[in-house]
């Protein structure tokens, strides 16, 4: 599988995507993974005998989309210094919920917005990649 970093809406995340035959991936993006095919609009000349069955995803792009949105992600590659908060915490947007060290320095990545720390996805002492998810907040 091969990891991109892609922004959305400001927000930068890291996806993998997995190329299992033509025209059909598999992505991930946390810990959710989905079956995308991509079609190309301007191939048309296919017949209906050789069209593929068409691929159920595991996961649709309603629910990856509403995870993303629920994401606290790092803009930064480095280890996760101190996890500030736990599940069931009642934040604000602005408060910080992680301390990671990148390049030797130590920085505060904060909640998004207010709500409820549903999950913390990462260990103290792990080491994260720009973009990855470290907590979910709802």
């Amino acid at each position: 599988m091969k990891f991109y970093r892609i922004r959305i809406d400001g927000a930068d995340f890291k996806v993998g995507v997995e190329k299992l035959r033509d025209g059909v991936y598999r992505v991930k993006v946390g810990e959710k993974e989905a079956e995308v095919v991509v079609e190309d609009v301007y191939e048309r000349a296919e017949t209906i005998s050789e069209r593929r069955e068409p691929v159920t995803p595991s996961a649709g792009p309603s629910e990856v989309r509403e995870e993303l949105k629920d994401a606290v992600t790092s803009m930064l590659p480095g280890v996760v210094l101190k996890i500030l908060v736990k599940s069931g915490d009642r934040v604000k947007a602005g408060d910080p919920i992680v301390i990671i060290e990148s390049m030797k320095m130590e920085n505060e990545i904060v909640s998004p917005k207010d709500g409820v720390v549903s999950e913390i996805l990462v260990k103290e002492g792990q080491r994260i990649e720009a973009g990855d998810i470290l907590a979910v907040i709802r």
